[in-house]
């Protein structure tokens, strides 16, 4: 008789996420948590725990690995853990990033016994609060109750999330945790095509059509080629029609920035004038992945699809010129379109590598000067320090500016997004930096110090575990983005207070000039010779970067103009 090999449904839960990508755990442990803790820390699996310093910042860190790794996972206890990461849920489900926050819950039986005592971190007796306050905010949110089902519903809670690049929640109670199960025999099943076969078809067949009857053509990349893993056949695609290609805020890919077929960063009027001519005068314009927010739209003033012929492929549903192709999937329609393009003449390309395709353009010919710093120049600095194989992930002030530099290809490059979080950048680049799609790499976050304010306590995080890394902190005494938004006005709840950025290091556990160091640039000069030390970092080293309080580069007045509304 042959002996089932059994585990605990927690070790159980970390290997199927590992087959997702994801191989670190942050978390907070509870005393509703701890028995997943101690299968974290003890069980047979490859997993490694992060103690991040709170639970908001441990579900940005997810979010932040997801986006490298392609699934991220926080571990909090039960009500003041879970409220803690909604936030960065939020954040996780408006730019389509599948993760999982994991919560430790009373046992079964305290759950299902009525009873009028109050239990800590419980509202009143509803143990489904927490349930319910998730469901808008993820894809599933939901508890184990059995062990005797609890493997079929984890795989079928993760698989959701991955095919849909949404967060979900889910709780499990304390005496759940460690009861045994048998153990996967399989991998888990993704099962990943989910088109419409019909409806497929139908939209290829629409989308050549479209082609053969345009001469011009530029295509828009998204997010979702990221998350998708799409970035290699969407080359294919630009390549095979010679098509034009431009990246979006959210959406910012390196490899289609220095491409030859480049056009530049859209983002409709705060375009550059090539980019915007070459996207919305082009004969068909064709968005792979893209949302239509406020950022990726440059706040709804592009006309992208107004007087050309338009090919819209969003995660599951395809527009051709106005026809909608329902359950039509950016995976499958992507390499269905690639094949059928070989009866599609080659295009002409509307831009010119002479053409000015970003505010911040690499260049050999800067010069630093003993000038102050300012938004404008400083860009640039940043631009020519990035190289091919960074790692840079932005806060919201940060990647604003960052978003309309010209960066290398094979740079990975990320931010706050359309939900636009202060503080969310740096918790993010919290946890890139652990997916081993990091190792190796340079990594480095640019933040504004009102956002870094929020999540700062993280740098701590960084120490402890002797990540290799660089913050820049623009420091102009508050928050620029709403002093740009409101301008005119001194107002004193834009001024934040003064840290002294350059000495956290030690403050946060480091020792200074061993396994942290700080530094101070006000000019031009300065600042070069800060980017030549850090060419190479050692340990982390936090930069604090003195400037105007009421500088902005001419982009983003533009840009904070339109988002007055």
């Amino acid at each position: 008789m042959t002996t089932q090999v059994t585990t605990t449904v927690s070790t159980y839960l970390f290997n199927r996420m590992a087959e997702l990508g994801a191989n670190h755990v942050f978390g907070i442990p509870g005393d509703y948590v701890l028995p997943l803790f101690d299968e974290l820390i003890d069980g047979d699996h490859n997993s490694k725990h992060v103690l991040v310093c709170n639970e908001l910042n441990g579900a940005y860190a997810a979010d932040g690995y997801a986006k490298l790794s392609g699934f991220g996972a926080m571990a909090v206890t039960f009500g003041v853990g879970s409220l803690s990461t909604a936030n960065a849920v939020g954040g996780a489900y408006a730019d389509d990033t599948p993760m999982i926050v994991i919560a430790g819950a009373p046992s079964v039986e305290v759950i299902t016994t009525p009873s009028r005592r109050k239990l800590h971190h419980v509202m009143g007796q509803d143990f489904d609060a927490y349930l319910k306050a998730f469901a808008p905010i993820t894809v599933a949110a939901h508890r184990l109750m059995s062990a005797a089902t609890a493997a079929q519903e984890i795989d079928d809670i993760l698989r959701l999330s991955y095919q849909s690049k949404k967060p979900i929640y889910l709780e499990i109670p304390y005496d759940i945790q460690t009861a045994q199960i048998p153990v996967a025999n399989q991998a888990l099943d993704l099962m990943m095509h989910l088109s419409s076969d019909d409806g497929l078809k139908a939209a290829v067949t629409a989308a050549v059509a479209v082609l053969k009857e345009s001469h011009t053509r530029t295509v828009v990349t998204g997010h979702l080629l990221q998350r998708e893993k799409l970035i290699e056949p969407a080359k294919v695609l630009v390549e095979g029609l010679n098509a034009g290609v431009a990246t979006t805020f959210v959406g910012k890919i390196s490899d289609f920035e220095g491409h030859p077929n480049a056009v530049g960063l859209y983002m409709g009027a705060m375009s550059n004038d090539a980019t915007r001519n070459a996207v919305e005068n082009a004969d068909v314009s064709i968005a792979l992945g893209m949302s239509f927010n406020e950022f990726d739209t440059g706040v709804f003033t592009g006309k992208m699809g107004t007087d050309q012929h338009n090919i819209w492929v969003e995660f599951d549903q395809v527009t051709v010129d106005g026809t909608v192709f329902d359950k039509v999937y950016l995976r499958d329609f992507l390499p269905a379109l690639i094949s059928a393009i070989q009866s599609v003449e080659v295009g002409e390309l509307m831009v010119s590598q002479d053409d000015r395709r970003f505010c911040f353009q690499r260049s050999d010919a800067f010069e630093p000067t003993v000038a102050p710093l300012s938004i404008d120049r400083l860009f640039v600095q940043f631009a020519n320090y990035a190289k091919e194989g960074d790692v840079f992930y932005g806060d919201t002030g940060g990647y604003i500016n960052g978003s309309q530099a010209e960066f290398p290809v094979g740079m990975d490059i990320y931010g706050v997004g359309n939900w636009g979080s202060l503080g969310a950048g740096f918790g993010m680049f919290t946890g890139g930096v652990f997916a081993k799609e990091a190792e190796g790499r340079r990594t480095y976050a640019i933040t504004g110090d009102g956002a870094f304010h929020m999540t700062a306590q993280e740098v701590s995080t960084l120490i402890k575990y002797d990540i290799d890394t660089v913050i820049f902190v623009l420091d102009n005494s508050g928050y620029g983005a709403e002093r740009q938004i409101y301008p005119g006005k001194e107002r004193s709840y834009n001024n934040t207070p003064v840290w002294n950025y350059e000495d956290l290091g030690s403050a946060f556990g480091g020792v200074k000039g061993v396994n942290t160091k700080g530094y101070v640039a006000r000019t031009e000069k300065e600042m070069a010779d800060v980017l030549e030390q850090l060419s190479e970092p050692k340990g982390v080293n936090i930069v604090r970067i003195m400037l105007d309080p009421w500088d902005s580069a001419s982009f983003n007045v533009k840009f904070s103009e339109a988002l007055r509304h």
